[in-house]
């Protein structure tokens, strides 16, 4: 069934990227030297996603955990190497977070997501009931604080706050006492004061504080929202129809097909739309979930992971488009546009499997 879902979310996806081609927020992009719309592009990456699901599904668990520091290293060398000369910003965005190899350009921060997961789901297992202990528990975040600081550095801190919730989804998921959870509860107002004190950036500042007062700078960093707001109050009940072009009603926001494709989606398909979309990618995370209860403990492990992947994707980019979360650049699974995330996500699905009940849950 996760596997199901998994390609009626990327068909429904592939619509929406090639109705953006009839409409006035059509995009080109230039690949490889090679003038193309964006929908033939991101039609190949699904395909190619959905072989390296297949692909991945046919690869053990434990093998992939026994293995765990070549899966680690091929995460996390392409990433380092976007601090050297072939690191590059892509798609409109400031983050030095990807890389160009032949005229093409990848996330190598998206494939870091799957082998965290992996690699995250061997160090626990290996730790047994100790990951209640001080010590073994350092040891775990500190295993998180890697992938998290080096795309954080990178400058892209939606997906250092993917990072440090795949990483509490799966600690809890693993047993961890929730009197940790407790003790941040705490302290949240020290770490919340700490991060804004010495991390944030004023333009993220800008971002937050935007949400708390809408007209603060409405033609600046509050512009995307607002357009998005008002994109899906023009689309109403049912919308102004997918494949509307030439259609001068169409409220223009910036990045429709990338990380506020759900504002397209709310314009063009309206409530319903929106309804059915959440509807398919909560019905996956809720499979997996379900699944992450039926296998050995790596693989339930694992499952865990790729839930709090798609879901904490799911919830931040639907709340930067209704304007309840800043925008930090995190895109809607299957649904934006882009190949880096699409190969990616696809894969983690292909991870999701059960110890002697596999066939209920991927098919």
């Amino acid at each position: 069934m996760s596997a199901a879902l998994t390609v009626v979310c990327c068909a429904a996806g592939a619509l929406t990227v090639w109705s953006l081609e009839d409409t006035a927020q059509y995009v080109r992009v230039t690949s490889g030297g090679v003038d193309m719309p964006f929908a033939i592009r991101q039609s190949v990456y699904i395909v190619l996603g959905l072989a390296a699901m297949l692909a991945v599904g046919r690869i053990e668990i434990q093998k992939l955990t026994e293995h765990k520091y070549i899966v680690g290293a091929v995460g996390v060398l392409p990433t380092l190497l976007t601090f050297t000369s072939l690191g590059v910003s892509a798609g409109g965005s400031d983050d030095r977070a990807w890389l160009a190899v032949g005229g093409y350009t990848f996330q190598p921060s998206e494939i870091l997501k799957v082998c965290f997961i992996i690699t995250f789901a061997a160090h626990i297992t290996a730790l047994g009931k100790r990951i209640d202990r001080p010590l073994p528990l350092l040891g775990l975040l500190l295993h998180a604080a890697v992938p998290t600081a080096l795309v954080y550095f990178q400058g892209d801190q939606g997906t250092a706050v993917i990072f440090l919730l795949i990483a509490a989804v799966m600690l809890f998921a693993a047993g961890l006492s929730f009197r940790y959870a407790a003790v941040a509860v705490v302290i949240s107002p020290l770490i919340a004061w700490s991060v804004w004190t010495f991390l944030l950036k004023d333009h993220q500042k800008e971002r937050i504080l935007v949400l708390l007062d809408k007209g603060l700078d409405p033609l600046g960093t509050g512009f995307q929202q607002r357009q998005s707001a008002a994109a899906l109050q023009n689309g109403g009940l049912l919308g102004r129809g997918l494949f509307s072009a030439g259609d001068e009603k169409l409220v223009y926001v910036s990045q429709s097909q990338n990380d506020f494709v759900f504002s397209y989606i709310g314009q063009t398909l309206g409530f319903v739309g929106c309804a059915a979309v959440l509807i398919l990618l909560f019905s996956l995370c809720m499979r997996i979930a379900a699944c992450s209860g039926r296998g050995t403990k790596e693989e339930n492990l694992v499952s865990a992971g790729v839930f709090a992947l798609l879901f904490s994707h799911t919830l931040i980019n639907t709340g930067m488009v209704l304007g309840f979360l800043p925008v930090i650049g995190v895109p809607l699974p299957f649904f934006s546009a882009g190949g880096s995330a699409c190969i990616s996500m696809c894969a983690a699905v292909g991870l999701v499997r059960t110890d002697g009940a596999e066939e209920e849950c991927r098919e």
